[in-house]
C-alpha cells in the first residue's frame, strides 16, 4: 500500500484537526495524524459503503487527542474543570428530577452554555492528567456528540461563504427560509434548493 499517497490525498483531515487544537505542537499532532490514517488504512473495508476519509476522521481524532492527552505539560484552566464538574452535576441533578435520562442539549438549556462550547470544554477537561477518570466519565453518548460535532463543523468550514452563510442563518441564527432569503437578498426558493444541496452533499460526504 502506498501510505504516502494515501497520506497526501487525506492530509486535510489532520489539518483540519491540527487547527482546532492549535496551542499544542503542530508537529507532533501531524506525526499523530499520519498515525490515525496508517491504522484507519489497515482496518478499512472499502466493501463496507463507508467513504475512507469519513472512516478515518476518528482514528486520526483518536490518534491526536492521545497524543494531546500523553503531553503531561498541558495546563487546563480551573475554569473549565469547574464547568465541567458542574456539567456532571446537573445531569445527576436533572436525571433525578425528570426520572430519566436527560439529553446533552437539556443540560446546555439548563447551564445556559452554547452546546458547541461545553463540549469543546469537556473535551478539553478530559485531556487533564490530574482529573480523577471515573468522575469525569461523560459516558459514550456525550463522547459520540463530540466526535459527530467534530465531523459536522469540519464539513461547515469546508463550505464556501455563500453556502455557510444559509447554514449560519438556517441552524445557528434559527431564521426561516424568508427571513434567510432576504437577508441574503436572494429569493426563498433558492435558499430551499441550495438548502436541500449543501444538505445532501454534507449527508454524502459523512455517509449519514
Amino acid at each position: 500500500m502506498d501510505y504516502e499517497q494515501l497520506i497526501k490525498e487525506n492530509e486535510w483531515i489532520i489539518l483540519s484537526l491540527i487547527k482546532k487544537y492549535s496551542t499544542y505542537s503542530k508537529e507532533d499532532l501531524y506525526q499523530a495524524g499520519v498515525i490515525g490514517i496508517i491504522k484507519a488504512s489497515n482496518n478499512y473495508n472499502p466493501n463496507a459503503g463507508i467513504k475512507f476519509s469519513t472512516y478515518a476522521y476518528k482514528y486520526v481524532l483518536g490518534e491526536i487527542i492521545k497524543c494531546i492527552s500523553e503531553d503531561r505539560s498541558i495546563k487546563v484552566s480551573d475554569e473549565y474543570v469547574s464547568l465541567s464538574k458542574k456539567y456532571l452535576s446537573i445531569k445527576k441533578l436533572l436525571t433525578n428530577k425528570y426520572s430519566r435520562e436527560v439529553s446533552f442539549k437539556e443540560v446546555c438549556e439548563y447551564m445556559q452554555i452554547d452546546e458547541m462550547t461545553l463540549l469543546n470544554i469537556l473535551e478539553m477537561a478530559s485531556f487533564a492528567k490530574s482529573i480523577d477518570d471515573d468522575m469525569f466519565n461523560y459516558g459514550e453518548d456525550t463522547r459520540n456528540l463530540i466526535d459527530d460535532k467534530i465531523l459536522i463543523s469540519n464539513e461547515i468550514d469546508n463550505l464556501n461563504d455563500f453556502d455557510k452563510s444559509i447554514i449560519h442563518f438556517r441552524y445557528f441564527e434559527g431564521r426561516t427560509q424568508s427571513e434567510t432569503a432576504e437577508a441574503m437578498g436572494i429569493s426563498q426558493v433558492k435558499v430551499s434548493r441550495e438548502e436541500k444541496l449543501i444538505l445532501t452533499k454534507m449527508k454524502n460526504n459523512l455517509c449519514i
